[in-house]
């Protein structure tokens, strides 16, 4: 094996024999280790000890994290009337009808996510190829 530069070999030495810890021991173990001028990345491999052929064993899950993710999501909503203002009301970024559609047929799509009230399903689908 190479030599082991300084840094490496230190932090080797405060890790030896320490194999069963527990996750909040094993986070505050990197940070004290961290010698980075930039916030660090750790890596996670867990192994679960289950079958995945078995549907009872399959493992899936969401996580929602503490602080998000850090991006603002803007919502257009092709909605006419009421709908439209209970949009409006529920926070969406974006409302409009006939003319939401022209600008996005026009290449100017300024939102992340887009939703549509069945009565829209006949406009939207000419938007097909656009929205992707």
């Amino acid at each position: 094996m190479a030599n082991l530069g300084k840094r490496t070999r230190s932090i080797r030495e405060t890790v030896k024999n320490k194999e069963n810890l527990s996750v909040e021991d094993a986070v505050a173990l990197v940070k004290s280790n961290a010698t980075a001028k930039f916030d660090e990345t750790i890596e996670i491999a867990m192994n679960l000890g289950v079958d995945t052929r078995h549907a009872d064993q399959m493992v899936r899950g969401v996580i929602g994290l503490p602080n998000g993710t850090g991006k603002s999501v803007r919502v257009a909503v092709f909605a006419r009337g009421p709908k439209a203002e209970e949009a409006q009301a529920a926070g969406a970024d974006i409302v409009g009808a006939e003319d939401l559609m022209e600008t996005v047929q026009g290449g100017t799509i300024d939102f992340d996510r887009c939703i549509a009230t069945p009565d829209m399903m006949p406009v939207v689908g000419r938007l097909g190829k656009v929205l992707g």
